[in-house]
């Protein structure tokens, strides 16, 4: 008897919720959706906030801009901009092709130094560096909108007229799915 008690009330409460659920307008289903991707968005805009400001960082780029604003779609497992441990990466690969670092580009390492880090008054993050390496010195800026967590970079080098932006998602290095080459300059 307890137990025909306790189905029943189950199954009422199921088709409560049920019909709760289906008396919300549609209206009203959206705006749930859009507070809870907003929600989502800044949670991840906050990670990628603080990934800067510990240095341990990765923009996992899966679009690059040339100098002249030609668009490339790109694998964001191997295009990236980091810092690791006081050092930063890029890195640069297509399909098809080959190249010094042995997965169709090169990948450059360099020191970072005057690294500068500030937020405008609608909270927008803008991060510069200077890299010195063997193979890259370059001037990097990184701008991070505020509600999520998509970034640019702009990397201009300092000794040619070269600049390339990585444009992706900007996360903490150990939620990072980067693939980095063994061999780099």
């Amino acid at each position: 008897m307890l137990m025909g008690v306790l189905l029943g009330l189950g199954t009422a409460t199921q088709v409560y919720a049920q019909n709760s659920d289906s008396m919300m307008t549609r209206q009203e289903k959206k705006a749930i959706r859009k507070k809870q991707r907003e929600a989502a968005n800044m949670s991840q805009f906050e990670q990628a906030k603080q990934a800067l400001e510990n240095g341990d960082w990765v923009l996992e780029a899966n679009r690059l801009y040339t100098k002249w604003g030609q668009l490339i779609n790109v694998s964001d497992q191997t295009n990236f901009v980091s810092l690791e441990n006081n050092t930063a990466y890029m890195q640069l690969a297509f399909n098809g092709y080959t190249g010094p670092n042995g997965i169709g580009g090169i990948t450059l390492k360099g020191k970072p130094t005057q690294i500068k880090m500030t937020e405008d008054k609608d909270g927008n993050i803008t991060y510069k560096m200077s890299v010195i390496g063997n193979a890259l010195t370059a001037d990097i800026t990184v701008k991070l909108s505020k509600g999520n967590n998509f970034a640019d970079a702009e990397v201009n080098a300092a000794t040619t007229s070269a600049r390339l932006r990585f444009a992706g998602q900007l996360v903490p290095l150990d939620q990072s799915t980067t693939y980095r080459s063994g061999m780099d300059f």
